[in-house]
């Protein structure tokens, strides 16, 4: 039976406050700690990789120059770099497209291939400008989602579900590795992904 406006008990109104405060608190959680939870539940398993292609494109390398110049190139650096320039140039689309970043500065619209096509481009643009080729590297990979351990691309027959790309960018001096899923940056703010063991 649905209660008319301004009949709840006393009682009813405070245990909906708490509820709703509850709800709120839960929300706002998810979306501070989106990435660590994003982490815990979804693993990357690498299937293979793709290979670099050099940027040519005369604009994009032009901007990858304007934000790198007069800094200290380091791989923190280049994640931010790569980061920032690929959610500027590039949309998601789900369409048939390119994923050649030479032609994604120009048509912007593509699916994850693109995205991390782009990022490692980016990457290893300015690994190779300066000189970074021992201490960095970047590459491309090709992926699939599990979720709680579930692989995620069971789900679908259409094949531009049977993968999903991300890149590992590795810092040779100090060991570390960085996962990143442009997409996911782009659309969830979730700037690092994990791997599965």
């Amino acid at each position: 039976m649905y209660k008319i406006k301004g009949c709840y008990s006393q009682a009813e109104k405070i245990k909906m406050k708490k509820t709703l405060k509850i709800i709120g608190i839960l929300i706002l959680i998810l979306i501070l700690f989106r990435g660590i939870i994003f982490r815990l539940i979804v693993k990357y398993e690498e299937i293979g990789t793709r290979p670099e292609i050099a940027l040519t494109n005369k604009k994009l390398i032009d901007k990858i120059d304007r934000e790198s110049t007069n800094k200290k190139i380091e791989a923190k650096l280049i994640l931010k770099i790569a980061d920032q320039i690929t959610k500027e140039e590039l949309k998601f689309t789900t369409k048939k497209c390119s994923r050649n970043p030479n032609d994604l500065a120009k048509t912007t619209y593509t699916n994850c291939v693109g995205y991390a096509s782009m990022y490692n481009s980016i990457a290893n643009y300015l690994i190779n400008k300066n000189d970074l080729q021992n201490e960095i590297v970047a590459e491309h990979k090709i992926g699939q989602l599990e979720l709680l351990g579930f692989n995620l691309h069971q789900l679908f027959e259409s094949p531009f579900f049977s993968d999903h790309d991300f890149n590992e960018i590795t810092n040779k001096v100090n060991g570390e590795i960085s996962l990143v899923d442009p997409s996911v940056s782009d659309y969830l703010w979730i700037k690092r992904v994990a791997k599965k063991e």
